[in-house]
């Protein structure tokens, strides 16, 4: 009778530890890679995005890996949170294309859209961490003005303006200085958690 038990709990537990790793780590789509270097240490580190195909409502992953000496690349940071689905939770596809990457003279952008969102959010390797140092981001209205948001993290400087289509015409809607401290670090950092970036 305990031998029975005993089996039946083993049937029962090896589907649910099946779902829970494919559940945990599915991320098997590699859709964008990009290469240059981020901590100045004249080697190309590695960026790269991956999808999770089993569970497409899944956010998409970033990994960001040092290149060390050895040739040999080393996980530095990790997020989940970042970048959204291109897919909503019923499964329907939300419009939001696969984030771009760019690494521009030490800087990682990552360029979104999201919701008719456009967005650029630069992140830079300081204090042992990747922190957010620049928010760019430009939405149309539908009809004849886009707005534009530009904060500057290590300035504190942040800029709300609008113009209308075919002007030349920039109306700044709201400007002030907002310090921001600590700076967000790259695997906690949820976009439009707040109003301000």
């Amino acid at each position: 009778m305990k031998k029975i038990l005993f089996i039946s709990l083993l049937i029962i537990q090896i589907p649910v530890i099946a779902q829970s790793k494919i559940s945990e780590d599915n991320y098997n789509v590699q859709v964008r890679e990009e290469q240059g270097d981020l901590n100045q240490d004249g080697l190309a580190d590695k960026v790269i995005i991956i999808m999770d195909t089993a569970i497409i409502t899944r956010a998409l992953k970033l990994e960001i890996y040092f290149n060390e000496k050895n040739s040999k690349f080393k996980l530095i940071a990790s997020s989940t949170k970042l970048l959204a689905s291109q897919y909503h939770k019923d499964g329907t596809y939300a419009g939001n294309v696969i984030p771009d990457v760019m690494i521009e003279d030490g800087t990682l952008n990552i360029l979104t859209e999201r919701d008719g969102n456009h967005s650029d959010h630069c992140f830079k390797f300081q204090n042992g961490n990747f922190e957010l140092i620049r928010y760019f981001n430009v939405i149309w209205d539908g009809k004849n003005t886009t707005t534009e948001t530009i904060f500057d993290f290590i300035s504190g400087i942040y800029i709300v303006q609008s113009q209308e289509l075919g002007s030349e015409k920039i109306t700044v809607k709201q400007k002030k200085k907002i310090k921001v401290k600590p700076l967000p670090k790259i695997q906690d950092f949820v976009p439009f958690e707040n109003q301000i970036y």
